[in-house]
């Protein structure tokens, strides 16, 4: 199969401002930020101040139209193969191009993600803080973003991530997250743009933004979704929270129980912490990602 290269969007105005460059749909079964993105795209011709914006949405194109997380070409994970291979696979072709012909060229980025098919998570705004400058101008526009959380990261991304080139390239970068499911949730769509209009807004390359309807709630951690809370045992999981919801050290998380109901182990929470990624699959394995949770900041 021939690699599909995404299309660039460029919005840009008349007069001299910042690069924006907003990727969305890098997992093909994460909705949202594409239709936010491609309505900001619609939407932003008239009334682009000053500056380019840069859209790639879907990002992943292969996995776009398979619904997936990875490509079918060649069952990689755009998310973990940045900043790609001119003569590489499929997935690290599509990465090269994104880093050389849009992240390189941008003063920030902003990538739109969503939780996708496996995982339920709360609409947040994540982050990776540091001394640096680039680090400090992220945090900044992720408060300016005003998700419901902002999630904190300290230090370098994890590799492979397109914040990842962006940290190198020392830009400042967010991403974002929503409730996934492949469903649509009209709060996060609206959330999407309106937290992208308001740094547009910060950045002065549009008039007006919406107002901040409340404040965010600040937590801090690792954020990998490929780790947190694990099964201990196969079975079915038996949720007992929902995402966004606070515990305390020692709550019950979930639980694995049997096909006749008897639990097999329990998973508590081991501070007091914010639930920020929670596994929607009941059939689980040993070692399957169950949970994920943040300290308050």
């Amino acid at each position: 199969m021939p690699v599909e290269i995404p299309e660039i969007i460029s919005v840009t105005s008349q007069h001299d401002g910042p690069t924006v460059a907003i990727l969305a749909g890098i997992h093909g079964d994460e909705y949202e930020g594409v239709i936010a993105a491609l309505s900001l795209a619609r939407e932003l011709p008239g009334e682009l101040l000053s500056g380019t914006v840069k859209i790639v949405s879907p990002a992943h194109p292969a996995a776009w139209q398979s619904c997936s997380r990875i490509s079918p070409i060649d069952d990689a994970n755009l998310a973990r193969v940045f900043p790609g291979y001119q003569n590489g696979s499929a997935t690290e072709q599509v990465a090269h191009v994104i880093t050389e012909q849009v992240i390189k060229h941008a003063d920030v980025l902003i990538d739109l993600h969503s939780a996708g098919t496996n995982f339920d998570m709360p609409f947040l705004c994540g982050f990776n803080a540091g001394a640096n400058i680039w680090c400090q101008e992220s945090e900044r526009l992720a408060n300016v973003f005003n998700a419901d959380f902002t999630w904190h990261h300290n230090g370098a991304p994890n590799y492979g991530r397109s914040l990842t080139v962006a940290y190198e390239q020392e830009i400042p970068a967010i991403y974002v997250e929503g409730h996934g499911g492949r469903s649509i949730r009209k709060t996060d769509l609206d959330g999407y743009t309106a937290g992208v209009r308001r740094v547009l807004q910060d950045l002065k390359m549009i008039p007006t933004a919406p107002r901040v309807a409340r404040d965010t709630i600040r937590v801090a951690g690792d954020g990998n979704t490929d780790a947190g809370l694990v099964a201990s045992e196969s079975g079915y999981l038996v949720t007992r929270v929902k995402v966004g919801d606070q515990v305390s050290n020692g709550d019950v998380i979930a639980e694995i129980i049997d096909i006749s109901g008897v639990v097999l182990s329990s998973l508590l929470a081991v501070q007091n912490s914010y639930v920020m990624l929670l596994r929607r699959d009941a059939r689980v394995h040993v070692g399957d990602t169950i949970c994920i949770t943040a300290n308050e900041f």
